[in-house]
């Protein structure tokens, strides 16, 4: 663990940058941008682009707030004038959909092949920053993610040197693309900021939950970093990485929902140390899906019901249900809840 606390020193600096940014309003009016491109060796005939949802807005079982299916001509372009909202898009071609964001009077202009989904498309064009920067945060993440059982056959020392070395390209990425564009949106900078603190945090609390049976005992500090992290952090509601560490937090300290006590020391945990409801929902809802693949009926059905009844949203709580009748074929006891919100 001698990393980590370097790792720690880090990222408290990057949490004070954070808290001087000011998201200046968040103003939502809309005005006139779009996107443009050029996509060489397209299969399909029309591409989707649609904005990103968030990880609350998936468990209320919602659609994007736009949604754009777009032809495209037999070279592979289209030029589309639209009234976007600033925020975070998907551009979905030939299965496969790379992440954008986009603001108020910016295109969005890119070139590339659709057969070399690896390789960074020629972007153009007031985001051209932004869009270059999220290509390569996303692939340094897909190709650690890809060799995820690897790094949970390493010891800890060997894992926290992978994670340091991950950090630190992300990191330098983004201090590149401030430092070249500080005019750029705040809610990017902000967002991105989160992001990369919150993929190397859930990483660390991910380890203990997956790595090698066989693995020596972790040292005694090796959670000191994320102990420290705030668990309640209200600017990340809409970042996707935040939701994987507090599950993974949770885990690490009340248990994986596998039993009927790991679920009431869950429920305990999260009462005692959560104070957004939101993110409280979140957590019950994760456990709750994990819940469905337990084989004894009679127990699942009695943490179903717990998790269920403890849900505050609405709407999770009526999506939850329906995903809990698909994964278990039905339960029939759970109607009243459906019939309490109508």
């Amino acid at each position: 663990m001698r990393n980590l606390q370097s790792f720690k020193t880090y990222c408290v600096v990057g949490c004070i940058s954070l808290l001087l940014i000011s998201c200046g309003g968040n103003k939502e009016k809309p005005v006139k941008n779009g996107v443009d491109a050029e996509i060489l060796n397209l299969t399909d005939s029309t591409v989707s682009f649609y904005s990103a949802l968030t990880p609350l807005e998936k468990i209320k079982g919602r659609e994007p707030s736009f949604y754009l299916d777009i032809p495209v001509d037999s070279n592979g372009i289209f030029v589309r004038p639209l009234d976007l909202l600033e925020g975070y898009y998907y551009l979905e071609y030939d299965h496969n959909k790379n992440l954008y964001f986009v603001q108020h009077g910016k295109r969005l202009s890119l070139d590339f092949d659709a057969t070399q989904p690896t390789e960074k498309p020629d972007y153009s064009g007031k985001l051209k920053y932004e869009s270059r920067y999220l290509f390569d945060r996303a692939l340094e993440q897909a190709n650690f993610l890809a060799n995820q059982n690897r790094y949970y056959a390493y010891d800890e020392k060997q894992f926290i040197e992978s994670i340091e070395l991950l950090r630190g390209k992300m990191d330098t990425q983004l201090v590149m693309y401030i430092s070249n564009h500080p005019t750029g949106s705040p809610r990017f900078m902000q967002q991105e900021s989160l992001t990369n603190l919150y993929f190397m945090a859930s990483q660390i609390e991910a380890y203990p939950l997956y790595r090698n049976e066989n693995s020596q005992e972790l040292s005694a500090d090796y959670f000191h970093f994320t102990d420290v992290l705030n668990i309640n952090d209200t600017n990340a509601s809409s970042n996707p990485e935040f939701y994987d560490f507090i599950v993974n937090y949770v885990w690490n300290r009340a248990g994986v929902p596998t039993s009927e006590t790991n679920i009431q020391q869950q429920i305990t945990f999260v009462d005692s140390n959560f104070t957004v409801n939101e993110y409280k929902d979140y957590l019950r809802f994760t456990a709750a899906k994990e819940v469905t693949q337990w084989k004894n009926e009679s127990q699942r059905k009695i943490a179903l019901d717990t998790l269920i009844g403890l849900i505050n949203d609405t709407e999770i709580r009526q999506f939850l249900v329906k995903n809990v009748e698909k994964d278990t074929a039905a339960i029939p006891t759970m109607e009243h809840v459906i019939l309490e919100d109508q």
